[in-house]
């Protein structure tokens, strides 16, 4: 059965409203004639400007473009998901570029390339385009460091950024005092989410709880966690409680436990939630022997692939994984086939220092947009991005319909998808993972030592204490 309009307008609007509290001469479209007043858009924002001649806006992206709808698109094709939905973005786009005079373009500049663009032609004060779009894996020192306009210089007072952020949210990145960059609304995507999976008819072959139920019970702690992963770990049949990338893993465990290694300008890597943190890892793959054995030079995504088999218990579940290779027993679209054994996904379970009422859920991340200081119109620059997301004029019902969600990556999982939600409205930000810290030999900070079992919790503490606060000096603007 279809199913349709499945977001709450309470689920709606607290997705809509959560806060983001991060850590606790050319234009990019060539000459063109100073701007003119215009009446105010369809969007009821304040009074808006136009070129009198026709100027190119152009915004940096890191992906192929072919979907996105800018002004080289003409048409949709057969294969997109929802023809109504196309159309309105078509003609949104045609309606913006009559009330400002202006194109719109998407560029796709590469990964590195918006690195390079950013640190080279905006540090001249001549910005490549006009909007940059970032990756928080690359973006957060240009925030630091004064590459980025702050929202009040660009977008109204009173505007909806500053108000209800029905179509853009600000994010605050590291408690300074303005705000620098902005996502659309509602802030968050499900493909940034990281769920723990888990193969329930695993679980049920060998009699243990539903985690779902567990954590409506208040109960879903690292105990039980490692309780069911012990059950279903069984050498004879090949399965393991858990099979995972471990990045990831390290990640979660530490905002299951209320912790993070630079969640501020002071390192967290040796204080007691952290060690918690590491000690289970460790013991998870050295003492209880839940975990798939780590492959040293597997693939980054090879042991959390194995879910795929369905030999793992528990797993890194995020909707592109469904996306691109299958979904849960039963179900299936034109693209992925069915896998033959049920799905099911679970917040992670509450560590030690943790509490299921005031955990953040997931580590922030993904893109947001900048506009580069030495942008020409910033106002209008903003105002033509603002419309063009806009695109469902503020029916929140369009936008936000979970039907593609739902039918085509959660399965019949209508629990995990209420609690992805859930998760979605408790972000934080814990930069690690995106500082690429390297010791004195060139390598990456990680947990191989643990998973390996050649490097104890405080070795690697230790070890990595000073190496990761100078790396959050350095972004913080205090060293260079």
């Amino acid at each position: 059965m279809k199913i349709r309009r499945i977001v709450s307008l309470a689920m709606v609007l607290l997705m809509t409203c959560a806060l983001f509290a991060a850590c606790g001469g050319n234009s990019g479209g060539g000459g063109n004639t100073d701007p003119t007043p215009n009446t105010p858009s369809v969007n009821d924002q304040p009074e808006v400007r136009r070129y009198a001649n026709t100027r190119t806006i152009r915004v940096a992206i890191w992906w192929d473009t072919n979907q996105i709808y800018d002004s080289n698109r003409t048409t949709f094709t057969d294969s997109e998901s929802d023809v109504a939905v196309g159309q309105m973005r078509l003609d949104n786009m045609r309606a913006i570029e009559d009330r400002y005079n202006i194109k719109l373009e998407f560029v796709d500049m590469t990964y590195v390339g918006a690195r390079e663009s950013i640190s080279t032609s905006v540090m001249a004060g001549a910005p490549d385009v006009d909007i940059y779009t970032m990756d928080f894996n690359f973006g957060i020192p240009y925030i630091l460091n004064g590459f980025c306009m702050p929202t009040d210089e660009y977008a109204k007072p009173g505007s909806d950024i500053f108000t209800d952020q029905i179509v853009f949210t600000p994010v605050n990145v590291c408690s300074l005092p303005k705000d620098y960059i902005f996502v659309a609304s509602p802030p968050v995507d499900y493909n940034q989410i990281y769920m723990l999976g888990f193969n329930w008819d695993l679980l049920q072959e060998y009699n243990q709880p539903n985690p779902q139920d567990l954590w409506d019970e208040g109960k879903w702690t690292w105990t039980e966690w490692l309780e069911i992963m012990r059950a279903v770990t069984d050498g004879t049949k090949g399965t393991y409680g858990w099979a995972g990338t471990h990045v990831k893993l390290l990640e979660n465990m530490l905002i299951s436990n209320n912790t993070g290694i630079a969640l501020t300008d002071t390192q967290g890597l040796t204080s007691p939630a952290t060690l918690d943190v590491l000690d289970f890892i460790y013991k998870m793959y050295n003492e209880n022997n839940v975990a798939k054995p780590w492959d040293p030079d597997g693939d980054f995504w090879a042991a959390n692939n194995d879910w795929s088999t369905g030999k793992a218990g528990f797993f890194l579940w995020i909707p592109w994984l469904a996306q691109n290779y299958g979904i849960t027993k039963g179900y299936g679209t034109a693209s992925n086939a069915a896998c033959d054994y049920v799905i099911r996904t679970v917040p992670w379970p509450i560590g030690p220092n943790g509490n299921k009422d005031t955990n953040r859920q997931f580590n922030l991340g993904g893109n947001v947009y900048m506009i580069p200081i030495g942008t020409k119109d910033a106002d209008i620059v903003y105002d033509t991005l603002y419309d063009y997301h806009n695109w469902y004029d503020f029916d929140l019902d369009l936008r936000n319909d979970a039907t593609f969600w739902v039918e085509d990556l959660y399965g019949d999982d209508i629990r995990g998808f209420e609690l992805v939600q859930f998760m979605g409205t408790k972000p934080q930000f814990d930069m690690f993972d995106y500082l690429n810290a390297k010791n004195a030999d060139g390598d990456g900070f990680g947990v191989g030592g643990l998973l390996g079992g050649y490097e104890t919790p405080a070795q690697l503490a230790e070890t990595w204490k000073n190496i990761m606060q100078d790396y959050i000096d350095v972004a913080y603007g205090k060293k260079k």
